[in-house]
């Protein structure tokens, strides 16, 4: 392309410069001017960045990383591609001094134009710019149906410029095969990436391949494909990503932990990602990996578009949880210091507020101040009762959890049916209330849990102690707080350790179970068999 032809392309682009240095706004903006550029809007920080963006479509925004107080380079990136606020047909340039690890992978996953580090000459400015223009020109009509979401034409424009001896063939053929993962074509996506692997092995269609057979279920073969893309390249941090969805398909939630372990140690400021691993560690019970990428998401969380009063609920209720285990008072000081940063944050309302103090009911319990529990769980059920009709179902579930702490099941049990009743048709919430209940209360739940009691009892009256163990830890998994089932994991652990000797693993899933339901009312038909049990796992270990 001629100078005089890039000028001109210049001249039609809206800039937008972003750096918290006024020099630095002026010295680039100086430079786009003598390249053709006419528009250009400055500004000095992310929120004045987003605001900008929600005005004014820009064609070309220049970014730094660095933008003092507030969100940072990366931060306005992901919020601008969340909000649908910067078009395929947009250029965004990151333009920084900072050249760690952790900011260079977590920029690039969010997928900007091109990464300018400082200090930045007019002359090294131009060849990148000119390069990154030359290359969105001859691929705008192609993020022209990006941006419309007509994949079948972005498609078929891809397939015509490979027709016409493109030089950028490889882009093109990059999205021609996304385009068809994304119309569910996964055959001709296959096609695409084996026939750029059979020339050469390009990182790109490999990480293809293995996000199609994915896609396709084909997990033993995605693995293989993308522990080889991890092998060429372990910062690609989708490979990490597409390993523990094939793990996951092939029910290994374990590996799949693993994987995203790694995948959080690749790009640890992505939210969404440590969330994930949150999740996963939870399902595993593996309680320190879940509290550190809580811990991780509210830390990354912090200014961005993703951040929600949520993550601080979940670290909240993991700390509880495990001083509820452990009764231990660095757990109880934590869970406050979380609840109070949320009180500081904009968007804490009456919803957070309710959640608040039903956490810190359970925390003052803990501490030996019922006095103080009751003030705060009693402020929790009034807001409750005042606007349950509009508070989210997870608000109802924090106050009925603490009034099962504090020895107030009846009301509990009020509550739960009250959700169950409202919410009859979201699964998930149904879910939530069984695995809370002692018994659960949806008609599901208490089937399941009959068929999987009878499946252990039929093992443990074999004296198959070890398969009825698997099976009552398996419903345990989805009914923690139902008596019976804990109750018969003890019974089968404690005539399993009779019979074969005592394993110390078993320790602490006796334990775990015995708090669970450590408040059983005396006047529960269980109380006796849990306070033999008690007895029993007591003189074994």
């Amino acid at each position: 392309m001629r100078q005089i032809d890039l000028i001109k392309l210049y001249s039609l682009k809206r800039c937008l410069v972003i750096d918290d240095m006024p020099d630095v706004r002026v010295a680039i903006s100086g430079m786009l001017r003598v390249f053709g550029v006419e528009k250009i809007d400055v500004v000095a920080n992310g929120e004045q960045a987003i605001e900008a963006c929600n005005n004014t479509q820009y064609q070309l925004v220049l970014c730094d990383y660095n933008l003092g107080a507030g969100r940072d380079g990366q931060q306005v990136l992901e919020e601008l591609r969340y909000r649908n606020r910067l078009n395929n047909t947009s250029i965004f340039v990151m333009i920084t001094a900072e050249s760690s690890r952790e900011m260079v992978l977590g920029a690039l996953e969010y997928q900007p134009d091109d990464y300018v580090t400082k200090p930045i000459t007019s002359a090294l400015l131009r060849l990148r710019l000119d390069r990154v223009m030359i290359r969105h020109q001859e691929l705008y009509s192609i993020k022209q149906a990006l941006d419309e979401k007509d994949y079948v034409a972005a498609e078929q424009r891809c397939q015509n410029r490979l027709d016409d001896n493109t030089n950028f063939r490889g882009a093109c053929l990059q999205i021609q095969a996304e385009m068809n993962l994304r119309l569910f074509n996964f055959k001709r996506a296959e096609k695409i990436y084996t026939g750029v692997l059979t020339e050469r092995p390009v990182l790109w269609a490999k990480l293809g391949l293995g996000k199609t057979q994915v896609a396709k279920k084909e997990y033993d073969k995605a693995e293989k494909n993308l522990k080889e893309v991890i092998t060429m390249d372990s910062r690609v941090v989708e490979a990490h990503d597409l390993l523990a969805d094939a793990y996951l398909g092939a029910g290994d939630p374990f590996k799949a932990q693993q994987a995203m372990q790694e995948a959080a140690n690749v790009s640890p400021k992505s939210v969404m990602r440590q969330r994930r691993l949150a999740a996963l560690a939870k399902s595993n019970e593996d309680n320190e990996a879940c509290l550190e990428a809580s811990r991780r998401v509210i830390k990354t969380a912090r200014n961005s578009c993703y951040e929600t009063a949520d993550d601080y609920f979940n670290l909240a209720r993991e700390l509880t949880d495990l001083s509820d285990a452990n009764n231990t008072e660095k757990y109880n000081k934590e869970t406050f210091e979380v609840l109070q940063r949320l009180e500081r944050r904009p968007y804490f309302d009456v919803s957070a507020d309710i959640q608040t103090n039903s956490l810190k009911s359970r925390v003052l319990l803990h501490q030996k101040k019922p006095g103080e529990a009751a003030v705060c769980l009693n402020k929790a059920k009034k807001l409750y009762e005042e606007k349950k009709d509009e508070v989210k179902p997870a608000v109802g579930l924090d106050v009925a959890q603490s009034l099962i702490a504090s020895g107030n099941k009846d009301a509990a049990d009020e509550l739960l049916h009250h959700l169950v009743e409202k919410f009859s048709g979201n699964d998930a919430l149904i879910a939530k209330v069984d695995a809370m209940s002692d018994t659960p209360k949806s008609k599901e739940g208490r089937q399941k849990v009959t068929d999987m009691t009878k499946s252990g009892i039929d093992y443990y009256e074999k004296n198959q102690f070890s398969e009825a163990i698997k099976t009552f830890k398996d419903a345990i998994a989805i009914f923690p707080g139902h008596v019976g089932l804990n109750l018969n994991l003890v019974q089968s652990i404690v005539d399993e350790c009779k019979k074969n000797g005592k394993q110390s693993k078993f320790e602490s899933i006796c334990r775990k179970s015995l708090v669970r339901i450590a408040n059983l009312s005396p006047d529960n038909s269980q109380y006796a068999r849990y306070q033999y049990l008690i007895k029993q796992v007591d003189e074994l270990f």
